[in-house]
């Protein structure tokens, strides 16, 4: 039996747009689950999905979307004293669907991603730029029917061969983006400290792997990134002439490949001086007698350590003075802003043994200020692309650790 799709997300654009001066008490629910497999054959947790959102739709009274076959939009109004029952509600139906369908993909799930809520009597017009961006992007419903199928062993090879076919610079501008780190002190003038560079999946699943799910994949998609690191650090000099202030987010695993021994090169005795190199914390702890090699080599040769993708709620779950970092990178997401002043006195003792902390995936200017009342100063995300873009920031040459 065909599985009965909802509006999509065309749908629910039009209708946020004519919520405008309306909103009060309306929250927009974002349910992702872009980490499972997508093809056919895993049909039955999908629709065991819409059977539980179709429920929940008509016990809260919501409107349910489709913006694509993994992620959903819920509109819902939402008081404060129900909102926590709510959310929990979904989260844990949709964990159990996951375990029950896709036990070796549970531990993949972020919940900060998983489930996002939106109160559109405050952030309104940012959902609105948010489903105006989704709606650009391939996938999404209401396109023509594509047939998808899994990510197999020799697609890995078609990156490779694209960027022999389109040469560094053209594989530059067509899949290699930067996004602004920026050092914003109170009542001061931001200033960009460095640009983080990296290889757009939604370029490579529209120019390269159209009919392929990419996420969700296991061992298969990393080995994808992997491969996405060797491309990334071969054409690094085309990226960057001169190696200014920048990170690139890397595998542990590519640290020890041919590609990165020549990205070091033998000319310099500190040739990767002036990069940030992110590894994720959960990279980390799953490799970290190599990752404990991998950053003495960076740091021998001039380079920094950061530790990428830490959610609020992991703070001080992992000692990272011990790692040897300088950055750590926490994601922002709904809520944060409870969590983290509650790890106030963690955070505040790893900036006293050094640690420079920046807050990442900002969308609005509440991260800024409870950053700073924090004292972390460094940012990236949507809303400082934006914040930048209209003010005349101040270009740092050099990444300064202090």
């Amino acid at each position: 039996m065909a599985r009965q799709k909802s509006p999509p997300g065309a749908v629910l654009l039009k209708r946020l747009k004519g919520l405008e001066g309306k909103s009060s008490g309306t929250s927009l629910l974002l349910v992702s689950l872009t980490a499972l497999p997508t093809n056919e054959e895993e049909n039955d947790f999908w629709g065991n999905l819409d059977d539980f959102l179709i429920e929940y739709k008509t016990r809260y009274d919501a409107e349910l979307y489709e913006l694509s076959l993994a992620d959903r939009a819920i509109l819902v109004k939402m008081s404060e004293t129900a909102e926590v029952g709510m959310i929990s509600d979904i989260k844990v139906s949709v964990l159990r669907l996951i375990q029950q369908s896709f036990p070796e993909h549970f531990g993949m799930i972020d919940q900060a991603r998983m489930l996002r809520s939106i109160n559109l009597s405050l952030k309104l017009p940012q959902a609105i730029k948010f489903l105006e961006h989704y709606e650009n992007q391939p996938g999404k419903t209401g396109e023509k029917a594509m047939d998808i199928r899994p990510l197999q062993q020799e697609d890995i090879k078609m990156v490779l061969d694209t960027h022999r076919k389109v040469g560094s610079a053209q594989f530059k501008k067509i899949f290699v983006q930067d996004q602004v780190m920026a050092d914003i002190k109170p009542d001061q003038v931001p200033k960009e400290l460095m640009k983080e560079y990296f290889i757009r999946m939604d370029a490579l699943k529209k120019h390269v792997f159209p009919n392929v799910e990419l996420r969700g994949m296991g061992n298969l998609f990393n080995q994808l990134t992997i491969t996405l690191d060797r491309v990334l650090v071969g054409v690094f000099d085309e990226i960057n002439p001169g190696r200014r202030a920048c990170s690139i987010n890397l595998n542990v695993e590519s640290v020890f490949t041919k590609a990165f021994e020549e990205f070091i090169g033998k000319k310099s005795a500190s040739p990767l001086a002036n990069i940030v190199f992110e590894f994720r914390q959960d990279n980390i702890l799953q490799q970290f007698d190599e990752f404990e090699l991998a950053a003495n080599l960076i740091t021998s040769k001039g380079g920094i350590v950061a530790v990428d993708a830490i959610f609020p709620e992991t703070i001080g779950l992992v000692n990272l003075h011990r790692l040897h970092a300088t950055f750590a990178k926490i994601f922002w997401r709904p809520g944060a802003e409870e969590i983290l002043s509650a790890h106030r006195d963690e955070i505040k003792r790893m900036q006293d043994q050094g640690m420079i902390f920046i807050i990442a995936r900002l969308d609005d200017e509440a991260g800024i200020k409870i950053g700073q009342d924090l004292g972390i100063t460094v940012f990236q995300g949507f809303y400082i692309d934006k914040l930048m873009g209209e003010g005349k920031p101040t270009a740092a040459p050099r990444v300064m650790v202090n």
